[in-house]
């Protein structure tokens, strides 16, 4: 089950809707579906289009969640049939792919696949309860907490790896085109046009000396001097020219290795994605800057986004813990009042019997604490956790029809008052006999009968309001 869906964020990868299910059946109506856990994102042939990289920290992180995500889902179903036992209905046995609980423990229905190994004289695994099955989600969702917080650190690492692989990039295209402007520089400098007015001047005396002998001596030396110095313009651009076209060749030469294989390695099972995924002769610098932006900005955005479920989790999980701790208040009021009904006990002042007020008492508590959950299930759906809106659901289903079990058996209680007041003022007395042909007259004692489950403590478990309710 993808935390991302159950909290309304929408990943790459294992998005598996929790969705509640038309109620066509007497069972919660809060299920889940059941996740694949070998779905894989298909990488896309657009070189441009660059998804998060999986790194091995990745995919051990995307298991380990997978493994939570299994617990949890079996947790829900076992919260589930705890619910559903209550109500007093078994699971329904239907296939995995159109029933409302996924029929995953094929072993507890004493179903065996042919070829299947049974170890002999081994004890049978424990079914998991109703109270049992809450402490579960609470820690899986803690745990799942704990591993965001442990991909937010290696999504981290690999931004800042990122960083440094841009400014690596960016420092090549700075000295590249640093020597490239220089020596461009250097061959469109005055230098040039010196160089051809001098040999130009050179000619001009050339053709001067055998017209005025007179000043041969002079000319000669003359013509020497800028010879020379013809030359010594000759040698300083083209050593210039050297070193930089030799810094230019070791930087083309960086460049290519660069570019012959990814600066980052990553998984052997994952596909080379953009710039990398062409032959090396057609990589350019241009290419790998923008795959490491954009892979940058994917990082960057993964990373928000599991903050933020991250967040979610943290949030759910005091909301699930202040859930819990209205119903075991509940159940505790349940537990307390169950004792005293089953005490002999004398009427009330007001000439009402015990188990009338323990009754009104409770559907008072039930009351309000049915109106906090119903607060805290609304603020679950606002914010689209839909991990929340199931479990807090099933527990609100839960509450809602024992309610409406102890409201029938006040009502009842409240008609047979009515008509031992009245045998009272006619001086008539009801015996044993007459008790007997009324069986509906102790609805109270019928409401408290409680098988209780070897995995709850001393008094009933939630189970209680549901035992005897029949739809």
């Amino acid at each position: 089950m993808s935390l991302s869906t159950l909290f309304g964020r929408s990943t790459a990868r294992r998005d598996i809707p929790l969705l509640p299910l038309h109620r066509s059946s007497p069972s919660t109506p809060y299920q889940t579906a059941p996740a694949s856990p070998n779905f894989q994102p298909s990488p896309s042939p657009n070189m441009t289009s660059t998804s998060v990289p999986q790194t091995d920290s990745l995919l051990a992180l995307a298991r380990q969640e997978s493994h939570l995500q299994s617990s949890l889902q079996n947790l829900l179903d076992a919260q589930s049939e705890g619910l559903l036992a209550g109500l007093g209905h078994a699971p329904e046995e239907t296939s995995s792919a159109g029933s409302r609980t996924p029929t995953t423990d094929s072993g507890s229905r004493g179903f065996q696949r042919p070829g299947q190994i049974v170890p002999v004289r081994q004890p049978s695994k424990r079914k998991l309860g109703l109270r049992g099955a809450r402490r579960g989600i609470g820690r899986a969702i803690l745990q799942l907490a704990n591993l965001k917080d442990q991909e937010v650190a290696v999504l981290e690492d690999e931004v800042a790896q990122r960083g440094e692989v841009l400014s690596a990039v960016q420092g090549f295209e700075r000295k590249s085109t640093g020597l490239q402007e220089r020596i461009n520089d250097i061959e469109s400098e005055d230098t040039n046009r010196q160089v051809n007015i001098l040999k130009q001047e050179a000619k001009v005396l050339d053709s001067e000396i055998h017209e005025l002998e007179t000043r041969l001596y002079e000319m000669k030396a003359r013509q020497r001097h800028l010879l020379r110095e013809i030359d010594g313009l000759n040698n300083s651009v083209q050593s210039k020219l050297s070193s930089y076209k030799s810094a230019l060749t070791l930087a083309e030469k960086d460049i290519r290795n660069f570019l012959s294989r990814p600066p980052l390695g990553s998984s052997p099972s994952s596909p080379a994605t953009g710039v990398w995924s062409l032959p090396r002769e057609r990589r350019t610098l241009e290419m790998a800057k923008d795959h490491y932006t954009e892979e940058m900005h994917a990082l960057k955005d993964r990373l928000s986004a599991v903050e933020a479920e991250k967040n979610a989790l943290e949030d759910g999980s005091v909301i699930w813990e202040q859930v819990v701790q209205e119903v075991s208040s509940i159940e505790k009021l349940l537990r307390e009042e169950m004792q005293k009904m089953q005490t002999p006990s004398l009427e009330t002042t007001d000439g009402r019997a015990p188990a009338v007020e323990g009754m009104e008492k409770v559907l008072k508590t039930m009351q309000k604490a049915r109106s906090r959950i119903e607060s805290k299930l609304d603020l679950a759906e606002r914010r689209n956790w839909k991990l929340l809106v199931c479990c807090i659901g099933a527990e609100l289903e839960a509450m809602i029809e024992g309610q409406d079990v102890l409201e029938g058996a006040l009502r009842a209680s409240g008609s047979e008052d009515d008509v031992a007041e009245k045998n009272r003022s006619n001086g008539t007395e009801v015996g044993d006999e007459g008790l007997d042909d009324q069986p509906a007259s102790q609805p109270t004692h019928d409401l408290l009968h409680v098988d209780r489950s070897e995995d709850e403590d001393e008094g009933p478990g939630p189970e209680f309001l549901l035992s005897h309710h029949d739809e």
